[in-house]
């Protein structure tokens, strides 16, 4: 609590997260944003949901829609009286992976797969099955894909560089001389203006 105040932060907002010793850690993380899973333990036990957010560092997830509580917070269009409802996280250990047929909570295992890329190449990639069998539960896919380049980049670099630097010359300094050479004087006393 005291790193908070030292911040400026109150706790009240921003509470301490939990710490988790090293050896207690997760090392194999089967679970990733996107996934369907089903809670075993907890209030919301035996209801399905979508996993919100994954945090490696406290060995939790946030489930979409699970495990709400309540948050006093100043009266905002989110929260009109005041009151607003906040998913809280859940430990790894509460929640299952669901199988991709039937939609039950199954267990799983990791094996390493040799798949064929769209060039050619044969690689090996880590891969969920379901345990025992040759059931594949696949990583969903994003909902926002940040990598893709066409709508960032539509202009080209030409036009970029043509607006740019357009009616510039790079010959002349952008400055006057007179001001530049008094700049870079070092010996010059400069006074502040009041």
């Amino acid at each position: 609590m005291h790193r908070f105040k030292a911040q400026g932060i109150s706790s009240r907002h921003l509470s301490k997260p939990k710490w988790v010793h090293p050896k207690d850690k997760i090392t194999q993380w089967n679970i990733v944003r996107g996934d369907k899973v089903a809670i075993i333990a907890g209030k919301d036990k035996d209801t399905i949901g979508e996993i919100k957010s994954v945090n490696r560092d406290t060995n939790t997830v946030v489930v979409e829609g699970k495990k709400l509580s309540k948050k006093h917070v100043p009266k905002q269009p989110g929260a009109p009286e005041g009151i607003m409802r906040k998913e809280m996280p859940i430990h790894y250990s509460n929640v299952m992976l669901l199988h991709p047929d039937t939609q039950i909570p199954t267990r799983i295992e990791r094996r390493q797969v040799e798949k064929t890329l769209d060039d050619g190449r044969v690689v090996k990639r880590w891969s969920r099955f379901v345990h025992g069998t040759d059931v594949e539960i696949p990583k969903p896919s994003q909902k926002y894909n940040d990598r893709s380049g066409d709508e960032k980049f539509s202009t080209t670099p030409e036009d970029t560089i043509k607006e740019t630097f357009h009616g510039v010359s790079l010959e002349a300094p952008p400055l006057p001389e007179a001001l530049v050479k008094e700049l870079r004087n070092p010996y010059k006393k400069r006074t502040v203006p009041a």
